[in-house]
């Protein structure tokens, strides 16, 4: 057992006897949100999943890492289960790390169960028993129809016995994943999952801003040159090239309005929008990310990182308590930490 501050973290379950019994067993973890390092401690056996773009899993990039474990239940059900883990939240006295520190990760907080088995041989009896069994301790369960499911509930639109329990604290969601949009047979669907989050981990984007709106706290633009090419500025499409190669632009012209209006009161909304340009800039460069058109950066990484980071730095430091300082902090803290940008949801197209 390790005792932390918010509370005792249980051990590594090693031999669960159903299904429902591990989900129950690891749940009372997400009120702990224990830290990457004391999971690891208690959990020594897992391996890690580096955070990565998969849009399926967990808010579509939100998370720093996962820690994975396998379980063989009794009837030889085999599970699979990642233990997602975000960014600590910001407190208001928080100051961004100094410096780039990969040891950050392990920092990042438990907030997220996702349970799965893979081609259950009879899915439709499993569903209905797993729901049973959670049932007993977390009352009944909410079977919501398709159009009142939630954005960012993974896909779940095509997915069969659905059912959720929403608590105070979290929710736990069960379904039946066919794995295609074309109706199959429940009896040959492709997994069955529960998914347990604390109310805390994030949904939906990471960022507000999706390139085509100014940011909420900036001072409003008063129709000289500057704030016409401040306009532009925050209309990332407007220097896309066809192609969906934005970036470049965007960051040659905010560089060029610092240095030409050092001293202008959008200063710092000028800093915001380069650090989400080269933090945009630098996603091109994972070699799994879906370039959509794009090309594939030669600027070094490391480079689009730092310049990023400083950016956002410099925004910080006037705005802590601007309509988009957290989203910032966020993002400069990920960066900071070696992980992966938030994913960037929109695309320019004709």
């Amino acid at each position: 057992m390790i005792l932390t501050a918010a509370g005792t973290l249980p051990a590594q379950t090693t031999s669960p006897r159903s299904f429902a019994g591990l989900v129950l067993s690891e749940l009372g973890a997400l009120s702990v949100a224990p830290d990457l390092a004391a999971w690891r401690k208690s959990h020594p056996n897992e391996s890690l999943k580096n955070a990565a773009y998969d849009n399926e899993y967990e808010t579509q990039g939100l998370w720093c890492a996962a820690s994975v474990a396998d379980f063989v239940l009794p009837g030889d059900i085999k599970v699979t289960r990642q233990a997602f883990f975000y960014i600590p939240s910001k407190k208001p006295a928080d100051s961004l790390p100094g410096h780039q520190d990969p040891r950050l990760l392990q920092q990042c907080r438990l907030l997220t169960f996702w349970y799965e088995v893979q081609n259950p041989v009879n899915p439709a009896e499993l569903a209905k028993s797993v729901t049973a069994d959670l049932s007993a301790s977390l009352g009944t369960a909410a079977e919501p129809p398709l159009f009142k499911r939630r954005d960012g509930d993974w896909g779940s639109g095509e997915w069969k016995h659905y059912a959720v329990w929403e608590r105070e604290n979290r929710s736990v969601v069960l379904g039946v994943d066919p794995g295609t949009a074309v109706p199959v047979p429940e009896a040959v669907a492709k997994r069955l999952l529960v998914i347990a989050r604390s109310s805390l981990a994030p949904w939906g984007l990471g960022f507000e801003w999706m390139g085509r709106e100014a940011p909420k706290g900036q001072p409003s633009l008063d129709g000289t040159a500057e704030s016409a090419s401040i306009a532009r500025l925050e209309k990332a499409c407007s220097f896309d090239d066809g192609h969906n190669n934005w970036q470049a632009g965007t960051v040659r012209s905010g560089e060029k309005l610092l240095r030409d209006y050092p001293a202008s009161r959008w200063k710092s909304y000028i800093h915001l929008t380069l650090a989400r340009a080269y933090a945009a800039w630098l996603i091109l460069t994972y070699p799994a990310v879906d370039l959509n058109g794009a090309t594939r950066p030669t600027t070094d990484p490391d480079t689009l990182r730092r310049d990023a980071i400083a950016h956002f730095r410099a925004f910080l430091e006037e705005n802590r308590e601007s309509p988009e300082a957290n989203s910032a902090w966020r993002e400069a803290w990920r960066l900071l930490a070696g992980l992966p940008p938030s994913p960037i949801h929109f695309a320019c197209t004709d």
